[in-house]
């Protein structure tokens, strides 16, 4: 057995029946624990207790009635998600190494508090904002991710309106999670993708189906086509302005070198504008 799997296992046995202690039967509905495990058959576990020879683990297998039994051992080699519920957002490690890390130094914790307020920041900025193509595409870059990497506590593929508002909870709306026509938005959002055939709905859950790489990636082909041309843009504003200003200066040159213009004098007007005599003396 590797280090890394040694401490693992070591953490594990330190924390589990802390874990358990702090679960659902706690009685506190804003504030337990959760842990799930993954194993490589893609099968999805809630852990339950340990045993008392302190090795063997009860877990129930999600979404059936029934329960297993592991060896703790076998942590290692599974994928592992300890979600801490709240009151109004969630906190997950994706291992015990995590988990341990932020019970000590709480980087994951303040990690989130920070994301929360710019959210609350950002959401009260541009609330009033219409964004919605901009946000269509984002719901589904952030389907799709969630799709791709799904966690061990999920036991379905498929996306509820209330799961969509959970992602979004906690990160830039959650100020608007109880708002009803924010709700409505949503559900929008999500009709117009199953209508592209981004999504399908099937008994009140959406579904990523493969169309939806298709128009991320036009998207994003779209936005890399916007940014080049206003880069040409703001290039060809320099260069017309670099030409204009290098023709003034010919000229001033030719009019000076014909007995027309004083340089000299034009320049100490120059330096006798406050401005201008500021931004020297800032260079």
């Amino acid at each position: 057995m590797s280090l890394i799997n040694r401490i693992q296992l070591f953490l594990w046995r330190k924390y589990l029946p802390w874990l358990q202690r702090n679960g659902a039967e706690k009685g506190t509905p804003h504030d337990y624990y959760s842990v799930f495990i993954q194993d490589t058959t893609n099968t999805r576990y809630r852990y339950k207790t340990l045993q008392d020879d302190q090795n063997t683990l009860v877990l129930s297998v999600l979404l059936q009635q029934t329960e297993v039994n592991k060896n703790i051992a076998d942590l290692t080699e599974m994928e592992s998600e300890i979600v801490h519920y709240k009151k109004n957002y969630s906190l997950r490690y994706n291992s015990i190494l995590l988990f341990a890390l932020d019970r000590t130094l709480k980087i994951i914790t303040l990690k989130t508090a920070i994301a929360r307020i710019k959210g609350w920041l950002v959401s009260g900025l541009k609330s009033d904002k219409e964004t919605i193509s901009r946000d269509r595409f984002n719901l589904l870059r952030l389907l799709v991710a969630h799709y791709v990497n799904q966690r061990p506590s999920r036991a379905s593929s498929g996306f509820s309106l209330d799961e969509v508002i959970t992602l979004l909870h906690g990160t830039l709306w959650y100020t608007h999670i109880k708002n009803e026509p924010f709700r409505r938005k949503i559900t929008l959002l999500l009709e117009s993708l199953v209508i592209t055939g981004d999504l399908t709905e099937r008994q009140g859950s959406y579904y990523v189906q493969g169309q939806a790489i298709t128009t991320l990636v036009e998207h994003e082909k779209e936005e890399r086509r916007v940014i080049q041309q206003q880069k040409m843009h703001k290039n060809i504003v320099r260069f017309m302005l670099v030409i204009t200003v290098a023709t003034l200066l010919i000229i001033l040159v030719l009019l000076a070198m014909a007995g027309i213009v004083d340089l000299h004098a034009i320049w100490q007007k120059i330096l006798q504008i406050k401005p201008v005599r500021f931004l020297l003396k800032l260079i």
